[in-house]
C-alpha cells in the first residue's frame, strides 16, 4: 500500500518516480543483478582475469586512484577492491551508483550482455525508477516536464479530477499492486471529467462532451476522440480483462498519465474553450 503522504500528495512526485534519488530497495536490486551477472563469476578461471582487468580500469579511470594502492579484488572480503566498489555503490550519492553502473556497462571488455540489460531494466521498472538502460547508457524517461504536468493536474480545483489523477499515479507507482490497466482508465476518466466541466454537461461521455466544446482546435478534438475510442475499444481498458490486457505496459500507463494530466491542465487554462 502507498503511504499516507503519497496517497494524498504530500510526498513529491519525484519520489514516486524515484527521480534524482535511489532508495535502498532499488540499490539492492541493481547491485544484486550486477553481482549475479558479474562479481559472482570472479572465482571461475575464465572470468577471473577479466574481472581483475575491469577492476583495474575502474580504479584508474573511474575512481582515478593511485594504482599502487589497488587492493586485490577478493570477492566478498573486507578491504578488497570488491568491498570498496560495493561501499561506493551503497554509500555514495544516487547518481554515483548510476555512474558506476554505466561505467561497467561501457567497459571495453564488459560481459554484461542483453540479458543483463533486460534484467536491469526490469528492476528499474519494478522499483519505479525514472531511468532505463538504453544503448549502454542510463537515460531519464521521466523528466521534470512530465512531473510538472502531473503536479498541475493534481492541483486542479475539481476534486473528482484530482482523485482520478491520484488514483492513476498510485496504480502506476505502487510496486506491490501495480495496475496498468486501471491506471490508464483513471487517467482517461480525468480527461472525461474535465471535458464535462468545460462543456457544461455533467453526465456526458467524453465523446458527447467534445461535441459541446466550441473553439477547440480540430486536431486536438480529433486526438481526444481517438483517446475516447482507445478507452472504449482497447482490450483490457474498459472491457473485461482479457489475455490481450497483458500487452499494456508501464510505458503505456505512464504516457497516458502524463498526456492526460497535460490535457486536463490545458482544458482548465484555455479560456477559448468556454461554452458560448
Amino acid at each position: 500500500m502507498p503511504k499516507f503522504s503519497e496517497r494524498y500528495g504530500y510526498t513529491p512526485i519525484e519520489r514516486a518516480f524515484q527521480r534524482e534519488r535511489m532508495d535502498e530497495t532499488l540499490r539492492i536490486g541493481l547491485w544484486n543483478v550486477l553481482s549475479l551477472s558479474m562479481w559472482h563469476h570472479w572465482e571461475l578461471p575464465f572470468y577471473n582475469s577479466r574481472i581483475n582487468a575491469i577492476a583495474k580500469r575502474a580504479w584508474l579511470h573511474y575512481f582515478k586512484r593511485d594504482i599502487d594502492r589497488l587492493p586485490e579484488f577478493r570477492y566478498s572480503l573486507g578491504g578488497s577492491a570488491y568491498s570498496i566498489f560495493k561501499d561506493h555503490f551503497f554509500k555514495g550519492e544516487w547518481f554515483e551508483a548510476y555512474n558506476f553502473l554505466e561505467f561497467l556497462l561501457q567497459d571495453r571488455d564488459t560481459f554484461l550482455d542483453e540479458t543483463f540489460v533486460e534484467w536491469l531494466n526490469q528492476v528499474l521498472e519494478t522499483e519505479n525508477a525514472a531511468y532505463r538502460v538504453i544503448s549502454n547508457e542510463i537515460v531519464e524517461i521521466t523528466d521534470t516536464n512530465e512531473i510538472k504536468a502531473i503536479e498541475e493536474a493534481l492541483d486542479h480545483p475539481d476534486a473528482p479530477i484530482r482523485e482520478h489523477i491520484k488514483s492513476a499515479l498510485t496504480m502506476l507507482s505502487d510496486r506491490e499492486t501495480r495496475d496498468y490497466r486501471n491506471s490508464i482508465k483513471e487517467s482517461i476518466s480525468a480527461v472525461e471529467a474535465a471535458c464535462r466541466i468545460v462543456s457544461g454537461s455533467s453526465k456526458a461521455t467524453l465523446g458527447e462532451a467534445l461535441n459541446r466544446i466550441p473553439n477547440l482546435h480540430p486536431a486536438l478534438k480529433e486526438s481526444l476522440k481517438k483517446l475516447y475510442g482507445y478507452a472504449s475499444d482497447a482490450p483490457g481498458i474498459r472491457h473485461s480483462l482479457l489475455d490481450e490486457s497483458n500487452l499494456i505496459t508501464y510505458a503505456d500507463a505512464k504516457f497516458m498519465l502524463v498526456w492526460c494530466s497535460a490535457l486536463v491542465s490545458y482544458l482548465r487554462s484555455n479560456e477559448t474553450n468556454k461554452i458560448a
